[in-house]
């Protein structure tokens, strides 16, 4: 039963996503493009505030710290392969997920080609190049253990920095005027007024930080994650004897959360799309599902999840990805002029 808890925490994740018309790896990208930080303050928001929930239930002897040893390598090739999945798909594999609970057909496309990619390399033909890169460069992660006794300290202080920087921006951002609603009394609190995608991150944040007690209690070690559930999906379905574990369930719950928001506000339907965006998010896939596998996690294991743990891993997998949206955006909307910036609404 603790097991299917995984889908709870999945559900609000995708919820809020949804909810707010955020994307993590669209943040990142407005950085560069339209020299925008909120995408940045919201990651960091995301990292910090599940790093405090993290450090303070190790602190409180409630749960151990376990770091496992990474490639280098594999961390900054599979962490810029990623990113430029993430921009040919219009979104990392969290808005895939999303688009598949609101309809589009897009992020259906998008995650069966993860799938199928990430199997390939975790067990099938493309092994053959990623094993050999996995094994080079091999280092232990102690970069965890040597700053956990000033973590709490780093945590509120970049936390303080953070919320000023957010109260900023807010008061920055606050529309000049008020959207005319469709929906009155509840619906329109829950699934309609707007929420602002720092606010957003505040309670991702929070819901992820108790994500690593939650998968600890069911008898799993991490927080929020999407390559190695989804790959075991495909392995629970062409195989038996296998159980669904939390990460599994967290990944369904992405979608059903987006769905119910979707429902929530009216904005979900049935969508195609033209052959060139069907074929791009089919690309962005494969190249995501080739960097996560790589790298052995994903935009959101790696650089929300891994990094609040103090993971070097995580750390160098967050700026690998960051380079690699970063690349592919100044090529495809900058230097190639004929596309236009657009994530959240394809």
């Amino acid at each position: 039963m603790l097991t299917s808890f995984g889908i709870l925490f999945g559900f609000l994740f995708g919820f809020f996503l949804k909810r707010s018309h955020y994307c993590i790896a669209g943040g990142l990208r407005d950085i560069t493009l339209e020299k925008n930080i909120s995408g940045l303050i919201s990651v960091l928001l995301i990292i910090f505030i599940q790093a405090g929930i993290f450090f303070s239930l190790i602190k409180l002897g409630i749960m151990p710290a376990d770091y496992p040893n990474y490639s280098l390598l594999a961390m900054i090739i599979g962490g810029f392969v990623f990113g430029i999945g993430a921009v040919a798909s219009s979104g990392c594999i969290s808005t895939a997920l999303v688009k598949v609970g609101d309809g589009r057909i897009t992020g259906l496309i998008t995650m069966l080609s993860f799938i199928i990619t990430v199997s390939s390399v975790n067990n099938g033909l493309l092994s053959n190049i990623t094993a050999p890169l996995q094994n080079m460069t091999v280092h232990q992660d102690t970069m965890a253990q040597t700053l956990q006794p000033f973590a709490i300290y780093i945590i509120l202080a970049i936390l303080v920095v953070t919320f000023i920087a957010m109260s900023s921006t807010l008061k920055k951002n606050k529309p000049s005027f008020n959207v005319p609603y469709n929906y009155t009394g509840l619906r329109n609190i829950i699934f309609e007024r707007r929420l602002d995608t720092l606010w957003a991150a505040v309670i991702i944040g929070i819901v992820a930080g108790f994500a690593f007690l939650s998968n600890y209690l069911a008898h799993d070690y991490g927080g929020f994650s999407i390559t190695g559930p989804l790959s075991s999906w495909l392995t629970f379905l062409t195989s038996n004897g296998m159980s669904i574990s939390w990460g599994m369930y967290f990944t369904v719950g992405i979608v059903l959360g987006s769905f119910v928001c979707s429902l929530g506000n009216g904005e979900f339907k049935l969508q195609g799309s033209d052959g060139k965006t069907l074929f791009k998010a089919f690309i962005g896939g494969i190249l995501m599902g080739f960097g996560a596998g790589l790298a052995k996690g994903c935009l959101v294991s790696n650089g929300l999840v891994y990094t609040a743990m103090f993971s070097i891993q995580g750390w160098i997998a967050l700026i690998s990805i960051f380079f690699g949206i970063t690349c592919s955006s100044l090529l495809m909307f900058q230097i190639i002029p004929s596309h236009h910036l657009s994530y959240v609404n394809r």
